[in-house]
């Protein structure tokens, strides 16, 4: 058999095997190229039991730590970030009814959960996680004038991002990570910023150490 012979008939005699093997290996050298260097995938984002919060009449803080991953190869940038508080276990007279769902806004960021007296902590700024890299960041966010003290937990918490760039020019915000603020976990000292804990198991463990 001629191998310059014509595939689809004399109507189609330059489609020729040469031809579809040039083409194909063509298209699958852009098609690599794509997948390798410019595609642009979506971020994901995660957090871990343990955060610092204060809350008090005049304010709310949580500092929650966040791993920023980008499996893709093209860069993507962080804009903003939010907080969405909803639920809580309190009936109909829970101050929660009529402060939550509430927003929390992304104020700053620090080097660890339990922000260091001498380490001055960073305002929010965009940055950049790089292609099939993670970014770790410990999100500072406040509630100023809070109507409720986030006393009848859980909650649910929702982090919220906007991502850059978007399709057609878009700015959408993307609910990232869904998990259980555990307020109800806290004792004593809640108006004071230190180390807590969303993990029950760990929660007794540590109790039950401590009486």
């Amino acid at each position: 058999m001629d191998v310059a012979l014509p595939l689809l008939g004399v109507t189609n005699a330059w489609i020729t095997p040469p031809v579809v093997i040039s083409v194909a290996a063509l298209i699958f050298t852009l098609a690599s190229f794509w997948w390798i260097q410019v595609r642009r995938g979506r971020l994901s984002v995660e957090t871990g039991p343990v955060f610092s919060g204060a809350i008090t009449s005049n304010k709310i803080v949580l500092n929650v730590p966040l791993v920023f991953h980008n499996p893709a190869p093209a860069s993507l940038v962080v804009t903003d970030i939010k907080l969405h508080l909803s639920g809580g276990a309190g009936d109909a007279n829970s101050p929660d009814r009529k402060a939550l769902p509430k927003r929390m806004f992304w104020i700053a960021f620090h080097a660890s959960v339990y922000p260091e007296s001498d380490k001055h902590r960073q305002f929010a700024m965009p940055f950049a996680v790089e292609g099939r890299k993670s970014v770790e960041r410990v999100i500072e966010f406040q509630w100023d004038n809070p109507e409720t003290q986030l006393e009848d937990g859980p909650y649910t918490a929702t982090v919220e991002v906007l991502v850059l760039p978007q399709r057609r020019r878009r700015r959408r915000w993307r609910a990232m990570c869904t998990y259980q603020l555990r307020t109800d976990l806290w004792s004593g000292r809640r108006a004071a910023l230190i180390p807590r804990t969303n993990d029950p198991e760990f929660y007794d463990a540590i109790k039950e150490i401590g009486g």
